[in-house]
């Protein structure tokens, strides 16, 4: 995807021609970053979508649902199609809403949902020729944020670490396995100097360079889903660097590293904070 050429209509998002997905943790800086992407002329990014998580848990037999018993529908399901049969169904689905919601003359879709890390290894499968951004940001922080997050129930912050953990791992095996099709990028760097990070997205998902991706806040987006704060500052910054509090003690963040594993950390760019911590 070397040029950037707008897409015709649901054929062209079927395969993935013009879709990316940003893939991050819970917590860790998407809605920044898209945002960011969305200020891009050519580049539609708008609030999280979430109907792929419903849509492919069909198969699975996943979850649990008030009207009917997942497992029992999927049972049904497989009765009428194979596998491939309905990753055809849902690929030609996806296609139809992701054209449906594409602004005339936009080149790339960017989809931003962070629950979707939980199915981000049917992604690839799903659109084969997609392009993936990675965001990673320092576990200590992600999980400071789950913790003080405006909405977070008040769980003991050692709760949250199999969580953030896991999200981590999950992250790192995806951006391995698939680092072709994959631009990595750190939340702090974003921060702290966008634009080197912003140069090697736009590269890998086919567009120039636009200033306006930093001063994303002179832009108007929609909102819907999304870390709030980012409604507050009109660039990003750097106030939420490294900032995590007492609660976070020198045991539990060992216990956070120790679970990240030492190999998801160095592919995320971490291997320092490793270091620090132990």
């Amino acid at each position: 995807m070397s040029h950037c050429h707008a897409v015709s209509g649901p054929a062209d998002f079927e395969h993935g021609r013009g879709l990316v997905f940003l893939l991050g943790a819970f917590r860790s800086g998407t809605t920044l970053l898209r945002k960011m992407l969305d200020s891009h002329p050519q580049v539609h990014s708008p609030a999280e979508t979430w109907f792929l998580l419903p849509l492919l848990s069909m198969w699975e037999g996943s979850g649990t649902c008030p009207r009917f018993n997942p497992a029992q529908a999927s049972a049904a399901l497989r009765g009428h199609v194979s596998q491939e049969q309905f990753m055809d169904c849902c690929r030609a689905f996806a296609g139809r809403f992701y054209a449906a919601g594409m602004p005339a003359g936009k080149c790339v879709y960017v989809d931003k949902t962070p629950m979707y890390l939980s199915i981000a290894g049917a992604l690839p499968q799903l659109f084969p020729i997609a392009r993936f951004i990675v965001l990673a940001r320092d576990p200590r922080a992600i999980l400071w944020s789950r913790h003080t997050w405006r909405h977070a129930d008040r769980s003991p912050i050692e709760s949250r670490v199999k969580g953030v953990a896991g999200d981590v791992r999950r992250l790192a095996a995806f951006a391995r396995e698939h680092a072709p099709r994959c631009a990595l990028v750190r939340y702090e760097d974003l921060c702290v100097d966008p634009e080197p990070g912003l140069l090697s997205i736009c590269g890998h998902i086919g567009v120039g360079f636009d200033s306006r991706m930093i001063d994303y806040g002179k832009v108007s987006h929609q909102e819907g889903y999304g870390d709030e704060n980012t409604r507050d500052h009109q660039r990003p910054h750097a106030d939420s660097v490294a900032r995590w509090g007492s609660e976070l003690t020198p045991e539990i963040e060992r216990n956070l590293f120790s679970m990240c594993t030492g190999e998801a950390l160095a592919t995320l760019g971490y291997s320092e904070a490793l270091h620090e911590a132990a």
